[in-house]
């Protein structure tokens, strides 16, 4: 894949992860969720890609400044349409990419992250514009998820990821929580499981040198619950 975009392009490629496991596409989602807001003016390749070969699309998207290339198989859930990042709506322009000019030729039905994907984003890199690529469309797939909610006295969310630490991963963020979090820290230590604010700004449930997943039996796509008037939350 770098072979291909590097000998069409100037552009620098960079890697953002290889650690997601095989088939995960929930996994890819939320990683994407996380890193997107940190760039500007890139092409992002995401290719976790169970259905390769099938007839599901490749999706081109438009997110401000930057475009996302994807496998229609739920990968742009959290992004397709808004971010949650607080609470702002914003659209987002999406293309299904069928201009088969810009694939290589004879190309695999088994790798088309370098076969389709990786010619695409140099052709994107080196300004060809998205209508090019393809007609816009609407009806993606998307993954099973219910958004979090913030009431004046209950907010839910979903644990959208467990890190190799244990760590139980919300998408609830703690500047839009209107309330106090109780056992709150600001660090991983002391006893027992408590709550953090993660990097991404979203409430994590942890444990000081142990895994909190494990101890509390959480599960990614588990629900919770944060109580206003509460010693706990409900998960």
């Amino acid at each position: 894949m770098k072979g291909v975009i590097a000998s069409r392009t100037d552009a620098a490629i960079h890697d953002l992860t290889h650690e997601i496991a095989p088939f995960d596409v929930w996994g890819a989602a939320w990683f994407l969720r996380a890193v997107l807001p940190y760039w500007r003016d890139a092409v992002f390749v995401c290719v976790v890609d169970p259905g390769v070969g099938t007839s599901r699309r490749i999706l081109a998207m438009q997110h401000e400044t930057n475009v996302l290339l994807a496998p229609d198989n739920g990968l742009l859930t959290l992004w397709d349409r808004h971010s949650c990042l607080s609470g702002q709506t914003r659209v987002s322009v999406l293309h299904s990419v069928e201009n088969h000019d810009l694939f290589l030729p004879d190309g695999s039905t088994t790798f088309h992250g370098r076969d389709r994907f990786a010619p695409v984003a140099a052709a994107i890199a080196n300004g060809t514009a998205l209508d090019a690529l393809g007609p816009r469309v609407d009806d993606i797939v998307r993954l099973p998820y219910e958004e979090p909610s913030y009431g004046a006295d209950l907010v839910k969310g979903t644990i959208v990821s467990i890190d190799r630490f244990g760590n139980a991963i919300t998408d609830i963020e703690r500047a839009r929580v209107p309330f106090e979090i109780r056992n709150l820290r600001t660090t991983y230590t002391g006893e027992g499981a408590f709550y953090i604010v993660g990097s991404t700004g979203c409430i994590e449930i942890s444990m000081a040198g142990a895994s909190a997943a494990d101890h509390l039996h959480l599960n990614r796509l588990d629900r919770v619950e944060l109580c206003r008037n509460e010693d706990s939350s409900r998960f």
